[in-house]
């Protein structure tokens, strides 16, 4: 059930039943040479509107916008600060809370927005204590990361993955865009990095990966398994007490 598709009666009716609200949250970021710029949003929202449809709960529009300072050496990112994101989540929350949601589960698909989400929370949970709040990371599943291992061993790599690449193939098969076989320079000790410094050491974005092991097939079994464990999730997470 999505949010934007629906009038204000029907959200009022649904919320007689239940206060569970799925929002997705992603980023606007390069993901390599040949990953989508929208990776993240673009999997977290396929991921969350399949939920609602399978579970009958609401899903939020997607929040696109995320934390990706490091990203912005590389054209078409963009990005939220650590405060603009954390002002920006816990007002969206205080204003459904408002409306009469209470629970409120996100889909993540961006690893920079961990811990502005979890402040958000925090700062939201502070003025209203009746609130409830979750994500999941789809990426960091114990489930997907185990099928990643036996797809792509050591060279799944930790950005512009051959995992979260494979999984846009299958949702978007028409924007495959293959490369060479090579894998990219792993992670350095410094973290956090600032633009410049992060294209220094990734020159073409990736980290650790050898995305041309990529294929729309993997994505799908990756995408199937995410959906699975996240679904039952929000099913625990309805009705928890």
């Amino acid at each position: 059930m999505e949010l934007a598709r629906t009038n204000w009666p029907d959200v009022a009716r649904y919320l007689e039943r239940s206060s569970l609200l799925v929002i997705p949250v992603g980023s606007v970021e390069q993901h390599g040479p040949n990953g989508l710029i929208g990776t993240d949003h673009l999997v977290a929202e396929a991921l969350a509107l399949r939920v609602g449809e399978s579970e009958g709960v609401m899903v939020a529009p997607t929040l696109a916008y995320g934390m990706s300072h490091h990203h912005l050496a590389f054209p078409g990112s963009t990005s939220l600060s650590p405060r603009t994101l954390i002002l920006v989540v816990s007002e969206i929350l205080s204003n459904f809370y408002r409306n009469g949601f209470r629970r409120f589960f996100f889909v993540n698909g961006h690893g920079g927005n961990d811990s502005s989400l979890k402040a958000a929370f925090s700062e939201f949970l502070l003025n209203h204590p009746e609130g409830r709040t979750t994500l999941a990371n789809w990426w960091l599943l114990p489930e997907v990361m185990e099928k990643e291992k036996e797809f792509f061993g050591g060279v799944n790599g930790y950005h512009a993955t051959c995992g979260e690449i494979s999984v846009t193939w299958h949702l978007f098969p028409d924007r495959q865009s293959p490369i060479p076989p090579g894998q990219a320079p792993d992670p350095h000790h410094e973290w956090p990095l600032g633009a410049e410094r992060f294209r220094s050491l990734y020159p073409d974005g990736r980290m650790g990966s050898d995305p041309s092991l990529a294929t729309g097939e993997k994505g799908q079994v990756l995408y199937d398994i995410a959906f699975s464990v996240i679904r039952d999730r929000v099913r625990e997470f309805g009705i928890a007490p």
